[in-house]
């Protein structure tokens, strides 16, 4: 055999075992998110019920493309058929899972006008998460909330560690584009937190109680089908 003939084989076996890590750290991912899940239900009501005690926000300020004064940020088709509505926090470990996991999923089929996605940024797990939730709601208003969306759990740091300030959350916008004077500004004074107060009230009314939490077409997706195919067959199922 010649030495070529050992390095093809050499490269075949280490793509064998690339993929098998790849399958093994995705089947880890979906057993940590099922695991974790049912504890986050539990702080999730904690945090709501905190929520739910602020003072009047009925004056907020609502950013553009927001589905209403307690809305969530649509993204997509407005006339596509079928309505997916994801309930997330920035600072959640469990949403990034699921951002990682279906992501992509989500994109083709907004791509493919099949959904439009109705996201309903949370803020329960503390000051980082409120911070990233008013940012992500001044990128809506100028029309980047997907953009610094994805770049905000890819960016994610450690719960409760001081994450998000706000000089980073305008680094990260300034990655996608977001340099205005507005943006800034609403990052610093915290413009849309009376917003994002007023969809924490709206979930904790609706009976989202943690998060990741998932509805298409106002059908709950249970949490082992948080996945690719479980999204994918719903929508299906749903159109």
């Amino acid at each position: 055999m010649t030495t070529t003939d050992h390095a093809t084989r050499r490269a075949k076996a280490a793509a064998v075992s690339e993929a098998a890590a790849r399958r093994e750290r995705r089947r880890r991912t979906v057993m940590i998110s099922a695991c974790v899940a049912a504890a986050l239900l539990l702080v999730g009501g904690i945090g709501f019920a905190v929520q739910s005690a602020r003072t009047d926000t009925s004056g907020a300020l609502v950013p553009a493309g927001a589905a209403g004064p307690d809305g969530g940020i649509v993204v997509g088709s407005p006339s596509a058929p079928v309505t997916v509505d994801v309930y997330e926090d920035f600072q959640c470990p469990i949403c990034r899972a699921f951002e990682e996991q279906t992501g992509d999923t989500i994109g083709s089929l907004v791509d493919a006008k099949k959904i439009k996605v109705i996201y309903h940024v949370l803020a329960f797990l503390g000051p980082e998460s409120e911070r990233a939730a008013n940012a992500a709601a001044a990128a809506a208003n100028e029309g980047k909330f997907a953009e610094l969306h994805d770049l905000l759990f890819a960016s994610q740091p450690e719960e409760h560690a001081g994450g998000f300030q706000n000089a980073e959350l305008v680094h990260l916008g300034s990655r996608v584009g977001l340099t205005s004077p507005e943006f800034v500004e609403a990052v610093h004074k915290g413009t849309y937190d009376d917003y994002v107060a007023q969809v924490n009230d709206a979930a904790s009314r609706e009976g989202v109680q943690g998060t990741p939490t998932v509805y298409v077409n106002g059908e709950r997706l249970q949490t082992n089908a948080l996945t690719p195919g479980g999204l994918t067959a719903a929508v299906t199922a749903a159109g």
